[in-house]
């Protein structure tokens, strides 16, 4: 695994709270993404298929009392996908990565908080903008009410290289602190009528991490290449702010995961 010591951490801290996110590139070996990307294009074409374009109707997978894997049409041939716990997908240099890890304990000031999600963002050719946003309805946490830190971080990384033509990020930084309640729902009509330069798509390589401060105003871009663009996303988040998706494993499982891991998944379904 890659040691903390190899960035310069306070850095970064620095970056996340001036910018809403940061980038750790060449973290993730590009083998091992590869492995991972093709385990889970299945899982994908599979909810592709299955998808309802009309209801965008989520599609659940068992096996043996237990959720394999989940996903829905968000919008035009963007599919959200919730990723099972197991491997390749659960891979310790990802999920419990030092960096990671070292990097949250100091934002945090603590080392007890939860994995509480495992999703992804997987837009095909043909996909569109999405409107300008936040995630995981922090909104309700920002505006008007300044927070010290933020209690919940999406860690991303893209399963290809990201660029313009298959659809990359856009992202305004420092946004994650606006909080003026007229704009909330105005922000794509505000930005693409003004000008607004610090506007920055990341365009990334693959073995490249990345942690949004959710607040933080983004949006999917069209995918105009011949592949889909999938990006994995584990979240992290304070005991407190509660878990979108329970994440399930097996007993088996569970008890391969290293003595972190277990505090980390604390709120987790383990099946028996």
């Amino acid at each position: 695994m890659a040691s903390p010591n190899r960035y310069d951490l306070d850095l970064k801290l620095a970056e996340l709270r001036i910018n809403g996110y940061v980038l750790f590139e060449d973290l993730i070996p590009v083998e091992k993404i590869d492995r991972i990307r093709e385990s889970f294009l299945p899982y994908l074409e599979t909810v592709r298929a299955h998808s309802d374009p009309e209801s965008g109707v989520t599609l659940r997978g068992r096996s043996d009392n237990r959720l394999v894997f989940e996903g829905r049409l968000q919008v035009v041939n963007r599919y959200t996908v919730y990723v099972p716990w197991e491997q390749p997908f659960a891979d310790p240099e990802i999920c419990e990565n030092p960096v990671v890890l070292d990097f949250l304990d100091r934002y945090w000031g603590t080392d007890d908080y939860r994995i509480t999600c495992y999703h992804s963002n997987n837009p095909y050719p043909g996909s569109q903008f999405q409107k300008w946003h936040r995630d995981a309805g922090i909104s309700k946490l920002v505006p008007h009410v300044g927070l010290e830190v933020c209690p919940h971080f999406g860690i991303k990384f893209p399963l290809v290289d990201t660029h313009e033509e298959n659809g990359s990020f856009e992202i305004l930084p420092c946004t994650q602190y606006l909080a003026d309640p007229e704009m909330e729902t105005r922000y794509d009509e505000i930005l693409e009528a003004g000008d607004f330069p610090t506007r920055r798509r990341l365009n990334l390589k693959k073995g490249t991490l990345w942690i949004q401060d959710p607040r933080t105003l983004h949006r999917g871009t069209p995918n105009r290449s011949d592949h889909v663009r999938p990006e994995l996303v584990i979240c992290y988040s304070l005991p407190w702010f509660g878990q979108r998706v329970p994440i399930e494993m097996t007993r088996t499982e569970f008890d391969n995961i290293s003595e972190r891991g277990r505090r980390l998944h604390a709120t987790c379904r383990v099946i028996d």
